[in-house]
């Protein structure tokens, strides 16, 4: 909420500008996940979790609640800087 609330104290379209920058990572991501992991995690990566090691790292526990929290910090940021920008 504060990000939202405050983000505009520097200047009109800060908000904008910071999201644009933040989202220059997301074709990063994207070309590191797909293209070079081939979209599946590393084997390596099994070593740092704990347990004995039967996690089955490909299965989707959370489904759309994830997603959900997204959309209501995106609402809220939102909310407060139309509120209070």
């Amino acid at each position: 909420m504060f990000l939202g609330a405050g983000a505009n104290v520097w200047g009109a379209g800060t908000l904008m500008t910071g999201l644009v920058v933040i989202a220059l990572i997301i074709p990063v991501f994207c070309y590191r996940h797909y293209v070079q992991d081939g979209g599946k995690f590393p084997v390596r990566m099994m070593e740092d979790i704990e347990g004995d090691g039967t996690v089955d790292v490909n299965k989707r526990n959370a489904g759309v609640l994830p997603y959900v929290a997204l959309a209501a910090g995106v609402a809220v940021v939102w909310f407060a800087n139309t509120t209070f920008g």
